[in-house]
């Protein structure tokens, strides 16, 4: 069995994503950057995971960079995950190496998108220095840009997404942060790799944002927090389920859900 899992927002949260009330003595430091605390998981969500690991492939999935992800040391140095997806599925950890056959088909694959210089260009032409307020070209394959999303015109989004899925791109915005990814790059073609290295077939998987799409398509269990960019697509229709909880304790109700759920499987499986 695997539980693969997007980390920001899903498992792991900022201050300012997780929600008020939440007690101190409940959070746990989970990444640490330039001797400043980032992200936290409760207490009860890092036991929860601890005992889905001990009957589960747990494998961490994530839009970061390689970089970026090795700052989460909540979730790297306690569970030591053999694999990790990164990148948003443009790279395969494995023993936190990248490996370098799936960075091979990720390279053809993306010769069926446009250059990234092509959607730089469209970017430029169509936003303004008011809401783009800076970006980068993430592993040489896909654009962060931070945005002031109260200001940024709803028209240059729909033209953005209607004109990039023309080039073979799409486009996520999940809070300050826009993402521009190559079609082909997606965290579900990766997940199915593992998967069939591995011979595993039962995958149980979350994620809050529409970049989570393609991973939770190839789960037999999939849940979402109530919270994000899927929440507000999708929580009027009945194509995902969704925690009732929102913040960071919906990590909490999705991993006792997906433990659950485990526990149910492997006794079946055992009786």
């Amino acid at each position: 069995m695997i539980f693969a899992s997007d980390l920001d927002r899903t498992l792991i949260y900022s201050r300012n994503s997780m929600g008020e009330g939440i007690p101190e003595d409940e959070l746990m430091p989970v990444e640490l950057y330039n001797n400043e605390v980032l992200s936290f998981m409760t207490v009860q969500s890092l036991t929860l995971l601890k005992e889905i690991s001990d009957i589960a492939t747990f494998i961490p999935v994530t839009t970061r960079t390689i970089e970026q992800y090795q700052r989460i040391f909540g979730i790297k140095d306690t569970f030591s995950p053999k694999y990790a997806i990164t990148s948003n599925g443009g790279n395969i950890l494995i023993d936190g190496t990248p490996d370098q056959e799936w960075a091979s088909l990720v390279q053809t694959a993306m010769l069926t998108s446009a250059e990234h210089q092509e959607i730089k260009e469209l970017f430029d032409t169509l936003s303004t220095p008011d809401w783009a307020l800076r970006g980068r070209l993430c592993d040489g394959m896909f654009y962060t840009i931070i945005i002031d999303r109260n200001i940024m015109p709803e028209e240059v989004l729909d033209s953005l997404r209607d004109q990039l899925s023309l080039l073979g791109w799409s486009i996520s915005v999940q809070g300050r942060k826009m993402y521009l990814i190559p079609s082909r790059i997606n965290k579900g073609d990766a997940l199915r790799y593992i998967m069939d290295r591995l011979g595993t077939s039962y995958v149980a998987a979350a994620g809050d944002s529409l970049l989570d799409e393609s991973l939770l398509a190839v789960a037999d269990y999939a849940i979402a927090p109530g919270h994000g960019e899927l929440f507000n697509v999708y929580a009027a229709s009945n194509i995902y389920k969704f925690t009732t909880s929102a913040g960071i304790r919906a990590s909490e109700e999705l991993l006792l859900g997906i433990k659950q759920e485990m526990r149910l499987l492997a006794s079946l499986v055992d009786g």
